[in-house]
């Protein structure tokens, strides 16, 4: 699907050439200590930040020859922090700019737990609540504008979408986002603090240090014990699981 040929920035913030392809149905987790470069690999990958060095290829196309209208049927990106301007109703947030079929709203509304939402103002919602509400819209604007031709359903390209979350709603973000891009055979991008999440949830994880991918792999390849508290500066107690299910990590006195 999005394939990088040695893309990069070489001015501040910069990212060092990197190679890798998004596969449909699998997700991807960005990790790395603050100042990074994750949220700067974010942008680079949705095309809002075109690479300086390399090229990005979506379907096989450079990523920079796509029209905008185009692009927004193939690749969704939600911010950090998205405000909307005016005072829309939940539902009509999340059509905003799709013309998705009513069904489809709903049942993106269920799976996130935002059903008794709909008809809230989102300027009264709180920062968890907007916050899965921005997703929602970002999911319905990809399979809205699926084609009947399309062979999967796009591009999710997420921005710390678990911040604002308290820890089931965290949990039931991750199972959610794992569901779609097996369901719809979506490419799903989150950039991640929580390394239990990307952990547990993850397919591939890219670990990010000073504008450089220094691993990638799967969950046990990148996130080991050593490598953590080198990057992180931390000391950690690594739970390994007798079923072989990933490690998980809790930060050590």
């Amino acid at each position: 699907m999005l394939t990088l040929h040695q893309a990069g920035f070489t001015t501040t913030p910069s990212i060092a050439p990197l190679d890798g392809t998004l596969r449909p149905g699998e997700l991807l987790a960005i990790v790395g200590p603050n100042g990074a470069g994750k949220s700067t690999l974010l942008s680079m990958l949705s095309g809002f930040r075109p690479c300086e060095q390399g090229e990005l290829h979506l379907d096989g196309k450079p990523l920079d020859e796509w029209p905008i209208t185009t692009l927004a049927n193939r690749r969704a990106l939600v911010a950090q922090q998205e405000l909307p301007g005016f005072d829309w109703q939940t539902f009509e947030l999340v059509s905003l700019g799709s013309n998705p079929c009513s069904a489809l709203v709903v049942e993106l509304l269920h799976d996130l737990d935002l059903t008794h939402l709909a008809k809230r103002s989102v300027l009264s919602l709180s920062g968890g609540e907007r916050q899965r509400v921005m997703i929602a819209r970002g999911v319905c604007q990809l399979l809205s504008r699926r084609s009947s031709t399309a062979k999967d359903g796009g591009l999710l390209l997420l921005d710390e979408p678990t911040s604002a979350l308290d820890i089931g709603q965290q949990q039931r973000l991750m199972r959610q986002l794992r569901a779609w891009a097996e369901r719809h055979c979506m490419a799903i991008v989150c950039v991640l603090h929580d390394l239990n999440l990307a952990s547990t949830y993850a397919d591939q994880v890219w670990l990010l240090h000073q504008g450089r991918r220094i691993a990638q792999g799967n969950p046990a390849q990148v996130l080991t014990p050593r490598r953590i508290e080198e990057i992180y500066q931390v000391n950690i107690n690594h739970i390994a699981r007798e079923d072989l299910s990933p490690p998980q990590f809790l930060l050590a006195p």
